[in-house]
């Protein structure tokens, strides 16, 4: 069997280089660069044509990341230098307001349009200029990129500040994104900053998921839980959302593989993630969910029957790590089973890149290729954290 995988993986990883390096890649360079101001345009039709030239920092971030991360790790072009280049110079004069935290979103040129309510505008900032500062060598960017990263730890508790709209003392709701994205720029700060200072933030965010959003008893992740402890009443404490789990569930196996791996905290991750792919996977048309409410009762998310493409590409890299690492088949078959549902459904052999929203049965529901909140982030990573895992197989 392992031969047989061995084999099957090396054909796969092909698959997976050429939907990246021909396909997907290839899109985000010629239609979404601003070549008149920098930055990049993330609004972006089926055919790559430009529907809004506002800038969310969101994306910004996010594409800054991608262009340093393939430069560093996939080919040295100067073509992805100069691309992330745009980008980290556009965030450097126009990304931070007045008290150093990122705007949500800007307009073409960088005026500002929308306050820094949103804490994950300084996290996917952050991680680009900590790849893009490993690119380059430029120091300003490692250590804005350094800043930002520890205000992010400071705001990490209310992370919308003066923004939020809970009521003060009111019911204390968290969810499970800030650990999530926690454990995903310790990896990208690897090597920007001291283990000493990221290794207390992986282990509390481990702990958060796996102590707080994990039920054991229930056999579920559930996405919002009270700070003090137990789950909101109603729907907000049912809420599961089967990619946002799996992606945390797949950074938590990647920091134990990098920090060596507690082999029991290994197996009961990846037992979680059966756990939520059963739970998540659509029976009757294929592929997953966005949102499921644990009882079955009506959820508040209209969108909860699509399938997106970030919970699939999402999904690919979970399923794959936690074959490596435990070797356990049904993870094969998971993996095999979400790459064929996602090729015959996302990916568009006429344009490139993928739709990122398709209704339940797997028909696009919009054409765009990139937007408000998608952009060249989930399909380019996914992919080629794919095709380096499936070049281990066989060595």
């Amino acid at each position: 069997m392992e031969l047989d995988i061995s084999v099957r993986a090396k054909v796969l990883r092909e698959e997976f280089w050429k939907e990246l390096l021909e396909s997907v890649v290839p899109f985000w360079e010629c239609y979404s660069p601003d070549k008149a101001y920098g930055g990049y345009f993330s609004c972006l039709d089926r055919d790559g044509s430009v529907f809004d030239t506002d800038k969310f920092l969101w994306m910004q971030g996010r594409e800054l990341w991608c262009f340093s991360h393939l430069f560093n790790h996939v080919e040295r072009k100067e073509a992805w230098l100069d691309l992330a280049r745009s980008g980290a110079d556009f965030l450097r004069k126009h990304g931070k307001a007045e008290n150093g935290d990122y705007y949500f979103s800007l307009d073409r040129e960088g005026k500002p349009l929308v306050q820094p309510y949103n804490i994950f505008s300084d996290c996917f900032c952050a991680a680009g200029l900590a790849e893009y500062a490993k690119a380059s060598g430029e120091a300003w960017a490692e250590k804005s990129a350094a800043d930002t990263w520890r205000r992010i730890q400071e705001r990490k508790a209310n992370p919308k500040g003066v923004w939020t709209k809970q009521v003060p003392g009111s019911r204390p709701v968290r969810t499970m994104a800030m650990a999530m994205i926690n454990l995903w720029m310790a990896e990208v700060f690897d090597s920007v900053l001291d283990p000493g200072e990221l290794e207390p933030v992986v282990s509390s965010s481990i702990d958060d998921v796996l102590s707080r959003h994990v039920d054991w008893e229930r056999q579920a992740v559930f996405e919002r839980v009270l700070a003090t402890e137990g789950r909101p009443q109603g729907m907000d404490g049912r809420l599961l959302s089967p990619g946002h789990a799996l992606e945390t569930l797949w950074f938590i196996l990647a920091a134990e593989r990098r920090r060596g791996g507690d082999p029991d905290r290994i197996e009961k991750t990846a037992q979680v993630m059966l756990w939520t792919a059963q739970r998540g996977w659509d029976h009757k048309f294929g592929g997953f969910y966005y949102y499921r409410d644990y009882e079955n009762k009506p959820t508040e998310k209209l969108e909860a029957d699509m399938k997106l493409w970030w919970v699939h590409a999402e999904a690919l890299c979970a399923f794959l790590i936690a074959h490596r690492m435990t070797g356990r088949i049904e993870f094969w078959d998971w993996f095999e089973r979400t790459w064929e549902w996602t090729k015959a459904h996302f990916p568009d052999p006429e344009y490139g890149e993928w739709y990122g929203y398709l209704d339940r049965r797997g028909d696009p529901a919009l054409t765009l290729k990139g937007g408000k909140w998608k952009g060249m982030f989930h399909t380019p990573r996914a992919l080629l954290v794919c095709a380096q895992l499936l070049g281990e197989y066989g060595r």
